[in-house]
């Protein structure tokens, strides 16, 4: 059957509307809640990406003056990092989440996971006192981990304006002065949190080896404006949401699904769809391991996509994830193959072989130079960074 050939008619192609507006009665519900809240917090997810929501969520958030954080784990840019009312990743563990949710009355999640957790805990990572309002465009996750107060099926895109006119509509004046104040309190508190993470930065630049926090302030610092940041760091990228710029939907592409081995392939599609834009891949060793092969099609195309090697020559997400859990590798510190070495990995010559221009660096300076130069280059190139393991 796969050899015959016949004439058919394909017909002609139909696109199904996304816009789907959520329900009247539970957007009314959700403003009550969202008018009358003294410390909202909101989760900005996926779902906002996907329908080019960046913009209706800021004027959500400045309307209410609410930190807004991104998923702990996102596939997507979900709001403006260079926002001052964004507070980069929300954090994974239980114990962390919770601490930082106790802190307010309300949580309002916009198309955002409602917790994929790794690790086991006794902990509820939701404070019992904390009301939810739940946005999302799949109905299978809304209410799914947390019974929530106001559930609404329906996309952000044309949603959030009727949800924010409907909040703003019962605000009282007292409110509205609340949610003044609570703004220009909530960017003072984010400034501090932001200048303190650079000063961590910097501090951890003068130490060698280059240590992965360092590394992410530098590569902040050289990308222009419009590049595209693939992002499978995995255990490397903490602060990068607060560092790195991503403004919009298309500039930051993160791990959704914790599934490794993705980031690399994922930079030459990147590429492929948006030619007019740099795009730069951040890859742990381990994960690059996966998908190395990768780098050919790069060279075969002729895509001009910088892939940034972070080689702390192990899978140290999974030495975290072993300490973190308190198994026996945590009293005896020993990690079964979870080493990259004995060969190490030669990076520079396994890109070289398959086409691919590429330099191994130690210092910061050499990371500053070689990015600039890979960016502005016309071919694929990589730049193995040895950092701390």
């Amino acid at each position: 059957m796969l050899t015959n050939e016949a004439e058919i008619a394909m017909g002609t192609p139909s696109r199904v509307a996304p816009n789907v507006r959520g329900d009247r009665a539970a957007i009314e519900a959700a403003a009550v809640l969202c008018a009358s809240a003294k410390r909202p917090l909101i989760f900005a997810g996926d779902a906002i990406a996907q329908s080019d929501a960046l913009a209706e969520t800021v004027a959500f958030a400045e309307l209410l003056g609410a930190p807004v954080y991104a998923e702990a784990v996102s596939s997507r840019a979900s709001f403006p990092s260079s926002h001052p009312l964004f507070f980069g990743a929300m954090v994974r563990l239980q114990k962390n989440i919770r601490e930082i949710l106790a802190q307010h009355d309300l949580v309002i999640s916009l198309g955002a996971d409602l917790f994929t957790l790794s690790l086991p805990s006794p902990l509820n990572a939701m404070p019992e006192n904390v009301k939810i309002v739940h946005l999302d465009t799949d109905p299978w996750e809304i209410a799914k981990n947390y019974a929530v107060e106001a559930a609404i099926f329906g996309e952000p895109k044309v949603t959030l304006p009727e949800l924010a006119a409907e909040t703003q509509a019962r605000m009282t004046r007292d409110e509205h002065a609340s949610a003044r104040t609570r703004d220009e309190e909530t960017r003072r508190t984010n400034a501090q949190a932001r200048a303190k993470l650079a000063a961590s930065a910097s501090e951890a630049a003068k130490r060698t080896p280059i240590e992965p926090l360092a590394l992410l302030q530098t590569i902040a610092a050289t990308l222009p404006p419009n590049a595209v940041v693939i992002d499978e760091t995995v255990s490397s990228g903490m602060g990068m949401r607060s560092l790195l710029r991503s403004d919009d939907a298309q500039s930051y592409f993160g791990l959704r699904g914790g599934g490794i081995g993705w980031g690399l392939p994922a930079a030459i599609g990147a590429q492929l769809a948006l030619p007019n834009r740099p795009v730069v891949a951040l890859i742990g060793d381990g994960s690059a391991m996966y998908t190395v092969q990768g780098l050919w099609t790069a060279a075969h195309e002729k895509l001009a996509v910088t892939f940034v090697i972070f080689n702390n020559t192990s899978y140290k997400i999974l030495k975290q994830r072993a300490l973190a859990m308190g198994a026996l590798t945590a009293e005896t510190k020993r990690f079964v193959a979870m080493d990259l070495t004995e060969p190490a990995i030669d990076f520079v010559g396994l890109a070289r072989s398959l086409g691919v221009a590429a330099e191994r660096v130690t210092t910061l300076d050499e990371v500053r130079a070689h990015l600039k130069r890979g960016l502005s280059s016309k071919v694929p190139n990589l730049i193995e960074v040895v950092i701390a393991a």
